[in-house]
């Protein structure tokens, strides 16, 4: 009976003292290992040097100053006609001749005076010295009356005068055109009868060859 309590009590000690190993054992295998920090290495920082680029100035150059030749159009030379009450003009266009109706007809007729035809030849004789020009006959009257009795009364006395110049002055040196503008185109407000005189015209407006 002592030696069985012998044997257990051996058993139990036996195992107190393996338990006793292990619990070391496992102190021995349980070591803490520290941690250690890798350290953090800043890259330096390095910063681009500012190159700045050169200014070019570009050259200033003046264009020189060209001026344009002052270019005078020549005067037409007007004729010179021996005639009363004639007015003549002219430009670097054309001439024009204006004619009172009193030269060259009687009141409200479109038929010629024979004292207007001395007038048309000295005109003829000067347009010798415009071969192959433009030459327009313009009729023009006064407000008295009815417009429409007025314009047609300026065609017949405009297209008289074209139909005398190319009978005595050679049909093919002028080239002659005709229009009748009856009141429409005053040359002075037709207030007075000294006025109306001066509307009641015929002018020949000359355009040479250049």
């Amino acid at each position: 009976m002592l030696k069985q309590k012998n044997v257990g009590f051996l058993l139990l000690f036996s195992c107190f003292l393996l338990s006793a190993c292990g619990e070391k054992e496992k102190q021995a295998t349980e070591i803490n290992v520290p941690e250690i920090n890798a350290p953090q290495i800043e890259a330096p920082q390095i910063e681009a040097p500012q190159i700045e680029a050169p200014q070019i100035e570009a050259p200033q150059i003046e264009a020189p100053q060209i001026e344009a030749p002052q270019i005078e159009a020549p005067q037409i030379e007007a004729p010179q006609i021996d005639v009363p009450d004639l007015s003549i003009t002219s430009d670097n266009k054309q001439i024009t001749i204006q004619i009172p109706d009193t030269v060259l007809f009687d009141f409200d007729k479109s038929e010629l005076k024979p004292s207007a035809q001395e007038v048309l030849d000295k005109i003829g004789e000067a347009f010798k010295k415009y071969e192959g020009a433009k030459v327009q006959i313009n009729g023009h009257t006064d407000n008295v009356g009815e417009e429409k009795y007025n314009t047609a009364l300026s065609e017949r006395r405009a297209n008289e005068v074209k139909r005398y110049l190319e009978k005595n002055n050679g049909k093919g040196s002028l080239h002659i055109s005709t229009k009748g503008y009856g009141e429409s185109q005053p040359i002075t407000p037709n207030n007075t009868e000294e006025d109306r005189k001066k509307n009641r015209r015929v002018e020949i407006v000359i355009e040479p060859k250049m």
